[in-house]
């Protein structure tokens, strides 16, 4: 009995050994193929790069861009999407685009319906990059296939933005994936200005998530024209959104009047005092002595902090501190006060 379980134990080990000869050896002669594959396209791509450079600028066309074999199309569809983040000329990007679209649609939806998620992704920066407007079926194809990737997902919404599709919104409002706000902020850095105008319309319909991002995108590009939305939005019930609100306008450097700043100064979440506090940096009246004088007794560390700073900012802030730091009946103020006296003043 136990020379049989040795025997059995034998076969199975010298298979596995062969198995994992096998393997190895596939890794290896696979690893081969594709450098040698690289360094094949690395030379076409020197080969081509000025005959396309001249096409591209002067519309001269050349009988070496007539390609059709897998490595010579992938140099240049790389050489390609090089130059398309190189120039921003009109006449360039037409001619490039029309370039893709005559020689490379077969290839490019060959790998947009590849198994391998690295060759489908591709494909989607290549149609971006190239404007492709003729792979709109394929492309609509990929988004409602079950098995679509968040990553494929948020590529082909930045091609929605491009391409300006109708159902954009919607795919916003409602995606596959769970998006995260930074990744909506990214989606949003792609908007153009009329884009901005349906999510305005639609901001009580908007997911949470949705709405902070909005807002974010709406102070990080400087949306004046949005004040007036923004201001509304510090009326809302929901501090957060308040918040996210106040930090946009203070990114912006919007000057907001004393009686709406005292509102949010005397608010109960410390987050929205604070913030508060740093929109006062733009307004920097005796007005607001009232307010910050109070917050330097604030339960918040931050809050008392940040108030201390701003009362430094002010013409007389020294002399306040001055008198807090010694006469303050609370000791957190008195403390606070003491601290940014050493710091000196603030620039």
């Amino acid at each position: 009995m136990y020379h049989h379980e040795l025997f059995y134990f034998s076969i199975v080990l010298v298979g596995m050994l062969v198995l994992l000869t096998g393997l190895c050896l596939y890794l290896m002669i696979k690893k081969r193929i594709d450098n040698k594959n690289l360094t094949q396209i690395g030379l076409y791509k020197e080969d081509y790069q000025l005959a396309l450079f001249q096409f591209l600028h002067k519309g001269i066309k050349v009988e070496k861009l007539n390609v059709d074999s897998p490595l010579q199309i992938q140099a240049l569809v790389e050489l390609l999407a090089g130059f398309s983040k190189t120039f921003s000329s009109e006449d360039i990007q037409d001619r490039l685009q029309e370039f893709a679209e005559d020689r490379f649609q077969p290839y490019i939806l060959s790998q947009l319906q590849h198994r391998r998620w690295s060759k489908r992704m591709n494909a989607l920066f290549w149609i971006h990059d190239f404007q492709m407007k003729s792979m709109k079926k394929p492309l609509h194809k990929l988004y409602t296939s079950k098995h679509v990737s968040k990553s494929e997902e948020i590529q082909l919404l930045k091609i929605d933005i491009l391409f300006e599709e109708k159902t954009l919104l919607e795919n916003l409002i409602e995606p596959k994936h769970d998006l995260t706000e930074f990744e909506y902020s990214l989606l949003f850095h792609s908007l153009r200005e009329e884009q901005f105008e349906p999510l305005i319309r639609a901001f009580d319909e908007l997911p949470e998530v949705l709405k902070f991002a909005l807002i974010d995108s709406i102070g990080a590009r400087n949306r004046m024209e949005y004040i007036p939305f923004l201001k509304e939005l510090l009326r809302d019930d929901f501090m957060e959104l308040r918040v996210r609100t106040l930090k946009a306008l203070v990114g912006m450097e919007y000057y907001l009047d004393v009686p709406t700043l005292s509102v949010h100064l005397r608010a109960a979440s410390w987050q929205e005092r604070l913030m508060a506090i740093k929109a006062c940096d733009y307004i920097r009246t005796p007005k607001l002595t009232l307010y910050l004088t109070e917050l330097m007794s604030d339960s918040s560390f931050y809050v008392r902090s940040q108030a201390a700073q701003s009362l430094l900012r002010l013409e007389n802030g020294f002399a306040i501190l001055s008198e807090l730091a010694v006469n303050a009946e609370d000791g957190y103020a008195r403390d606070m006060a003491i601290q940014w006296l050493e710091r000196g003043s603030v620039s």
